[in-house]
């Protein structure tokens, strides 16, 4: 294994099939590369070039960042792949952020613990009080 960090971004069919290895669905190319060029941040890791993680933030790179992907193939989990991207992630973030930013993340369930190692404190401990997530109503057919 040959496993390095690459700050090129994932082509849209690497971007899909790393979403599809890891189970967080489909999505088409043109989604796919809509998403990759909108990201303030990336960073891969790479195992002989086959992209195996990644980590994404979107955001204007100064007072508003959202931690939108930490993905890691699930054959390269429990190798530390996460903490490394994760580090990376919060390097760009103390580099770049602004007094009064705001830095955001949604965690899956259950995984808060991970992201309160990087510094990340839950919602409802803060200013911002619970997490939201926008969910309109369906369109009559």
């Amino acid at each position: 294994m040959a496993i390095a960090v690459s700050g090129r971004a994932p082509s849209p069919v690497e971007y899909i099939d790393l979403r599809a290895r890891a189970g967080w669905g489909a999505i088409d190319q043109e989604t796919a590369t809509r998403t990759i060029h909108a990201a303030s941040f990336t960073a891969c890791l790479r195992d002989n070039d086959r992209l195996i993680g990644l980590v994404r933030a979107m955001g204007d790179g100064v007072l508003y960042f959202f931690l939108a992907d930490l993905i890691i193939d699930p054959g390269y989990r429990g190798g530390g792949h996460g903490d490394t991207l994760m580090r990376l992630a919060t390097e760009y973030f103390d580099r770049n952020a602004k007094p009064g930013a705001s830095i955001t993340l949604v965690a899956l369930d259950g995984r808060e613990t991970f992201y309160e190692r990087f510094g990340f404190v839950r919602c409802p401990n803060g200013p911002f009080g619970m997490g939201m997530h926008y969910a309109p109503a369906p369109s009559p057919r």
